[in-house]
């Protein structure tokens, strides 16, 4: 079912329609010629649930209303979209990316005679890997300019480096996934109630992580607490989550140097929130940025580089 989440708040001509397709969500932008939103519209309908070409043109056009498209504008899709199982597999770009860099590689895609194209993904070296993102580069070009260093929270949360705009290194933390692995299917979580929340033991568990780096010893001491009635159970989801993200925190921060400034959080409120909590709690400084208000940015600067707009 496709949903309006924000009425329009920018009058002129649609110049752009922007499509953040997710592995879980869609959502379509339109933009005027200054690069502000006219509409948003989004559906659940994400790469995961489609499984055809056509399943996902027909995703988009269900979106593609009468009042956010005048069926001429040109559009950009970010994110995974452009995965070997999303509707067309766009290449990867090298490092150091920028919105020319990513402009340079846009993926052409047929739809309706429109002019559209696919923003590639990055990959480069990480550890001994060279590891992948889609739809973070995007984001990351919408933070504010100075900015050196970003995480974005989330399933696969990505660190990235940018210098003079450019993201010129990442990382990738499966941390959410983990998260629901054990929380769900584990017998560290088994008993565990599911949606509980408690900063107490959020905070416990990035303290312990900050205290001892034997990660996967400490992962069964959720468990271990549990059994032995040594924490409220109520408190362990929280103590679990509080885990796994100092341990991301630590492992990204732990060669940062001290001149890298604020890091900005990308995401939504509340795990924004979460991660704001943790970096406060190890002295990082940073601040936050709207998921959608970096994507937007990041994909009207994309545009701009390939002369879309």
């Amino acid at each position: 079912m496709a949903t309006d989440t924000n009425a329009p708040h920018s009058a002129g001509k649609i110049a752009l329609i922007g499509v953040d397709w997710g592995s879980t969500h869609l959502r379509v932008h339109a933009f005027d010629t200054l690069g502000g939103i006219i509409a948003t519209r989004q559906s659940a309908r994400g790469m995961a649930t489609l499984a055809a070409p056509e399943e996902f043109a027909a995703a988009l056009d269900e979106l593609l209303s009468v009042d956010l498209d005048d069926g001429d504008a040109p559009i950009l899709l970010a994110g995974m979209v452009g995965a070997r199982s999303g509707w067309q597999e766009a290449p990867y770009a090298p490092l150091p990316a920028d919105a020319a860099t990513l402009a340079a590689a846009l993926q052409p895609l047929r739809f309706k005679d429109r002019r559209a194209a696919i923003v590639p993904g990055v990959s480069g070296p990480s550890d001994g890997f060279n590891d992948v993102m889609r739809g973070e580069e995007t984001q990351v070009l919408g933070v504010p300019p100075g900015t050196r260093r970003a995480v974005a929270p989330g399933t696969h949360s990505k660190w990235l480096r940018l210098d003079g705009g450019a993201v010129v290194g990442f990382s990738t933390y499966p941390t959410g996934e983990l998260y629901s692995l054990l929380l769900e299917r584990s017998l560290i979580g088994r008993g565990l109630p599911a949606g509980a929340w408690s900063e107490r033991g959020f905070l416990q568990g990035l303290d312990t992580a900050r205290e001892r780096p034997d990660w996967l010893h400490q992962l069964f001491g959720v468990r271990a607490r549990n059994v032995r009635d040594a924490a409220p159970v109520e408190e362990l989801p929280a103590f679990l989550s509080g885990l796994l993200v100092g341990y991301e925190v630590i492992g990204a921060n732990a060669a940062a140097d001290d001149g890298g400034g604020e890091v900005a959080i990308i995401g939504g409120a509340q795990l924004a929130a979460t991660y704001a909590l943790a970096l406060r709690r190890y002295g990082i400084d940073h601040y936050i940025i709207e998921g959608d208000t970096a994507f937007c940015r990041g994909l009207w600067r994309i545009a701009q580089a390939a002369g879309y707009v």
